[in-house]
């Protein structure tokens, strides 16, 4: 009895292009099928920060200071541009005591690796800041728990107390650089790409537990003169998509 060796079949060149070339079309059809294209806020409508934070609200007012904070140089500013879609900056006054407060929203409608939002921390360093304190944090807001950070920035003749936060999508992100990355996934399985928001309010003062407190009022005010979608697109929805 003898041992049939078996053969394998015999494709041509040209068939075995014709396949690659079949197979590669096919995936790049269903990346086009199956990548998300719609942003969280197509759903509600695209925001316009400048126009949804109110220049007065409870007993702040706009003073017309636009610096927000943090001195940025022109080359690092210009790279912001790049980064964000929308920065809004502005200085509130407190009517009762004079205290101010600044607030920076940076936005940035598409997240992807290459154009992530910026820790604060971060910028705050590159500009020849000393970080102290940084620390996670709660606040109860319209029956949300908004986890966001708080930190000292200190430079030679100031001293800031800083609060922020970072929405990906539907919901603020808190913990490692790697969670953001995760909750972008998260979107993008459910077929949405992740927009996001760096929300940032510091003060310059030495007391960091008073400032705290005057930034959690500033915050729970701002979020009171908003409506439900505004206050959406500042600290997400507990609602599913």
């Amino acid at each position: 009895m003898h041992n049939e060796l078996s053969v394998p079949a015999f494709r041509p060149p040209g068939m075995q292009q014709g396949l690659a070339a079949i197979f590669m079309a096919a995936c790049f059809v269903a990346a086009g099928l199956f990548s998300p294209h719609q942003t969280w806020f197509d759903h509600i409508g695209r925001p316009q920060f400048k126009d949804v934070i109110p220049s007065q609200f409870g007993d702040w007012v706009d003073s017309g200071d636009a610096t927000g904070g943090l001195i940025i140089d022109p080359q690092r500013q210009e790279a912001l541009d790049n980064l964000y879609t929308q920065i809004v900056s502005r200085t509130y006054v407190h009517k009762r005591d004079g205290r101010r407060i600044m607030l920076s929203l940076a936005y940035g409608d598409i997240q992807t690796y290459a154009k992530q939002l910026h820790r604060p921390e971060a910028c705050y360093s590159s500009q020849g800041f000393e970080i102290q304190d940084l620390h996670q944090d709660q606040l109860q807001a319209y029956g949300q728990t908004i986890n966001l950070y708080r930190m000292t920035a200190r430079a030679i003749g100031r001293l800031e107390q800083v609060t922020y936060w970072i929405r990906i999508g539907e919901k603020v992100v808190s913990g490692p650089p790697h969670a953001l990355n995760i909750e972008r996934m998260v979107m993008g399985l459910k077929g949405y790409v992740a927009d996001g928001l760096l929300f940032r309010v510091s003060e310059l003062a030495e007391d960091a537990q008073s400032s705290d407190q005057l930034q959690n009022q500033f915050i729970i005010d701002l979020l009171h003169a908003l409506n439900p979608v505004q206050r959406a697109m500042l600290i997400g929805q507990n609602d599913k998509i």
